[in-house]
């Protein structure tokens, strides 16, 4: 057989087997978003979620029949359950998607958007709009998420230009510019709570575990389109990456503009990750995790890892903060609490594994 047809053969395997990846885990998403709108102080039954959901979509609604299920069951999955649920897809997916793209870029397993400062300068900003402005709004949006991603985009500009290296960024110079910036706005986030009264010492703690239990639809409305933009955009960056992962040189020789690449993904991996963190808190390792599971189930190939990295991340937020509504009884854990406890061996086998790998 030709070079070309063994070429296309092998192609078109590879192309069905992502398909089957990627409807599978379509799959599994639907599955969870149902089981977890059950879980919760109140029964409701599978047949009624099915039932309230189905009515609020056009072309089902009229399959349902009328008084299928009680109103107070209806508000219970609309207005407390549903906001809950879609923060968990959507903050999973942005968090997993910028941990992809972090590291992709560096060419690192343990990158995530955190290094260059995100998580930090949005603490800040979310410690001032706490500090002067709680109860205010911003621009139309609450004053808190707003000024948390106005922050940690700011951040992510400043570590950018501080590591510039005439019209070159070093990915070792940006990686300890991002550091040193994160240590820096650490500290100022300690001091600020340390100056923060006592009512509002608790809301600070409270965003630093990272929480999806008071989410609206108002703030999912307001980070729901800078994470799709950002996702969206980063499929087309595909190639890039994986021109990249061969080394710069090599990219460049191929056509890749590898400086101008670098900029756009590290601006849409912060743009969502600070959008994400806006609403939620520092729910943490989830962008350092799911990629990296992803990679190792379904190889490094970005045209794939990034959107199974978009659908697991969804998958593995929503069932994170399942198991927060249920692990203490009354008491609701932090949905962070949860992936720093799963997170933390994570981070410590990886280490382990590359301390490993540097004695072979």
């Amino acid at each position: 057989m030709p070079v070309t047809g063994n070429v296309e053969v092998t192609y078109s395997k590879r192309s069905k087997r992502w398909k089957l990846i990627l409807t599978g885990l379509i799959v599994l998403l639907l599955v969870t978003v149902i089981v977890c709108l059950n879980i919760g102080y109140a029964s409701i039954p599978f047949n009624e979620i099915l039932a309230v959901l189905a009515s609020k979509i056009p072309g089902l609604n009229s399959l349902v029949p009328a008084n299928s299920f009680p109103e107070t069951t209806q508000a219970i999955i609309l207005d407390i359950r549903l906001p809950r649920v879609l923060a968990g897809v959507i903050i999973g997916a942005a968090l997993a998607t910028g941990g992809a793209l972090y590291q992709g870029v560096f060419k690192n397993p343990m990158a995530d958007p955190s290094v260059l400062g995100v998580s930090a300068g949005a603490s800040v900003g979310a410690g001032l709009g706490l500090l002067f402005g709680a109860g205010l709004s911003l621009l139309g949006f609450p004053i808190v998420p707003t000024t948390a991603f106005i922050a940690a985009l700011a951040t992510v500009f400043l570590v950018y230009n501080i590591a510039r290296v005439g019209t070159r960024v070093p990915e070792m110079t940006l990686l300890l510019t991002g550091i040193a910036v994160t240590i820096f706005l650490s500290a100022i986030y300690q001091v600020m709570q340390v100056l923060a009264p006592n009512s509002k010492l608790h809301t600070s703690v409270v965003w630093l575990i990272g929480g999806i239990s008071n989410v609206s639809w108002g703030d999912l409305y307001s980070i729901f389109p800078f994470i799709f933009v950002g996702i969206f955009i980063s499929f087309f960056f595909a190639r890039d990456l994986n021109m990249m992962a061969l080394g710069e040189d090599t990219a460049q020789h191929l056509g890749v503009n590898t400086e101008r690449s670098k900029k756009i993904l590290l601006s849409i991996g912060a743009m969502i990750t600070a959008a994400a963190v806006s609403i939620s808190g520092l729910i943490g390792f989830v962008g350092l995790m799911i990629p990296h599971i992803a990679r190792l189930a379904i190889g490094p190939d970005h045209r794939i890892l990034i959107p199974a990295s978009v659908i697991t991340g969804s998958i593995y937020l929503s069932i994170c903060d399942a198991i927060a509504r249920i692990a203490t009884g009354a008491n609701e854990l932090p949905v962070g609490a949860i992936t720093a406890l799963a997170g933390g061996p994570f981070f410590i086998f990886l280490l382990r594994r590359r301390k490993l790998s540097y004695r072979m």
